[in-house]
């Protein structure tokens, strides 16, 4: 790989690193989800420095252009984030039915009981009567 290829490599995965450390520090990301990206930034800093080895890796798996490995490894990880995200999602939409049906129950509960109780103007002219 050409060396101004592996700089801008190396120059954006180290970006990508700090950028999440920043988010973490913030609090605008959680540690569970950033695990993630900084497995992503992580894994191609190191195949970005250590050249030979993502030449030997894209050459083991059958990848015929080394540098083509980066454009595979950020589809994997693309794909990995996305199957994340897919099942955070689903779990938010269970949890949401759940808080919906809940919030119908308590309100039919509490209508229920407003028609039970008097109002206070109702138990004012009850007790002048």
């Amino acid at each position: 790989m050409p060396l101004k290829a592996q700089l801008v490599i190396i120059f954006l995965s180290f970006s990508l690193l700090l950028f999440v450390l920043n988010l973490i520090r913030k609090r605008h990301l959680k540690i569970e989800h950033s695990i993630i990206w900084l497995a992503v930034s992580v894994t191609i800093l190191v195949a970005a420095i250590w050249q030979n080895l993502a030449d030997q890796v894209a050459l083991f798996v059958g990848i015929e252009y080394p540098p083509a490995l980066f454009f595979s490894m950020a589809i994997f990880f693309l794909l990995v984030i996305l199957m994340h995200f897919s099942i955070e999602l689903s779990r938010l939409k269970d949890q949401n039915k759940t808080i919906t049906q809940e919030l119908a129950l308590y309100k039919d509960l509490i209508k229920k009981l407003e028609k039970k109780t008097p109002t206070v103007d109702e138990s004012h002219s009850i007790n002048e009567r």
